[in-house]
């Protein structure tokens, strides 16, 4: 069983959101490929990242960015380790596609830490931190999460450039897979196929296949079962269906391939997520719910990245300046430094680039 003793989930899937963000201690021991961008940030312990590129032992406070489509494993270091990992998935498919640009090319797989890839790092860090404290303060403020997602999506692009006029053009092949969509949206509680999408949009099954193919990232059947199983959190968290019958009830053949198709999708089974989810929930004096809350332990783990902030000011070749908190600090390199003092202006730093 997973250790379940810190979890959290804001799941922004429950309700048709893009931004979801969970604190864990699970070791995910199996390779998984999403078209999600994920970002995983260690706030306890170690967790060994895996991926067809590198793998690396990330320690606390390090974090790594997974780009869309690769394929990846993140597993603790010790299988007793009670290592807690927060990550944030930002999950493109409830995104308009011109809001998304080119998936396969804007992003990159990268370990993101003090030493390597440190602006990113910075940038990513105080995001997230932001993000935490909007959680902490219960306020959930969709307009100020829409400007954390798309900054931390800007972030973690790499800053490759991506016009809009790079856009593909609204073409038939877009609007015919998006007909698709609507209609495996509309009838995936049926017994469908990939054949008869294509039938009821006449078109050829191959066709489909290929349309299927090419805007999702993934086959038609993990994709009608992804769309089953999102579309059936609600009733899994109410807590009144047994497994087996919410699988046959949205379009699964099994509670087993219920719980396969789960566990892929949130790294745990479906029977802990809705145990730990009603443990979390309150109940108010009429016996309504409440939502799940940041608590006390989990508030701790995060308060570093709501309180030490740090902001790149300017940056370049040989120069940097940083905010931390109420301090600027000056990186420079082959410079000389000049402080001039004067009575009606007091101190003036004077930075000069060697010739």
């Amino acid at each position: 069983m997973q250790n379940m003793d810190l979890y959290y989930d804001f799941s922004g899937q429950k309700f048709g959101y893009p931004l979801s963000l969970s604190i864990n201690g699970f070791s995910r021991n199996i390779f998984s490929r999403q078209s999600s961008l994920e970002i995983s940030y260690v706030l306890k312990g170690e967790y060994e990242a895996v991926t067809t590129q590198f793998s690396y032992t990330l320690q606390e406070r390090d974090m790594i960015v997974i780009a869309p489509f690769d394929l990846h494993m993140l597993h603790k270091k010790e299988p007793n380790d009670t290592g807690i990992i927060l990550t944030i998935h930002i999950d493109f498919s409830r995104m308009a596609d011109s809001m998304v640009g080119n998936l396969h090319t804007g992003f990159r797989t990268a370990v993101c830490t003090e030493t390597r890839n440190r602006d990113s790092y910075i940038q990513l860090r105080n995001k997230i931190g932001e993000l935490a404290s909007e959680l902490m303060a219960q306020s959930n403020d969709l307009y100020h999460m829409n400007v954390i997602m798309m900054e931390i999506l800007h972030i973690a692009s790499s800053k490759n450039s991506f016009s809009v006029d790079d856009l593909p053009l609204h073409t038939d092949y877009h609007e015919n897979y998006m007909k698709a969509i609507k209609y495996i949206d509309s009838h995936f509680k049926e017994d469908l196929t990939l054949g008869e999408v294509a039938r009821q949009l006449s078109f050829s099954t191959s066709y489909t296949s290929k349309l299927m193919k090419r805007f999702t990232g993934i086959p038609f059947v993990k994709y009608l079962a992804y769309v089953r199983v999102r579309a059936s959190l609600e009733v899994l968290l109410e807590g009144r269906e047994s497994i087996e019958k919410i699988a046959l009830d949205y379009g699964l053949p099994s509670s087993k391939a219920y719980t396969e198709v789960f566990r892929e999708l949130y790294g745990i089974v479906p029977s802990a997520y809705r145990k730990q989810f009603q443990k979390n929930m309150k109940y108010s004096e009429g016996e309504e719910k409440e939502p799940m809350l940041l608590d006390g332990e989990q508030k701790e783990l995060l308060r570093h990245l709501v309180e030490e902030t740090e902001e790149i000011l300017y940056k370049d070749e040989q120069l940097s300046v940083r905010k931390e908190g109420d301090d600027l600090l000056l990186t420079i390199e082959n410079g000389r430094i000049q402080i001039d003092t004067a009575p009606e202006s007091g101190m003036v730093l004077r930075i000069s680039k060697e010739k």
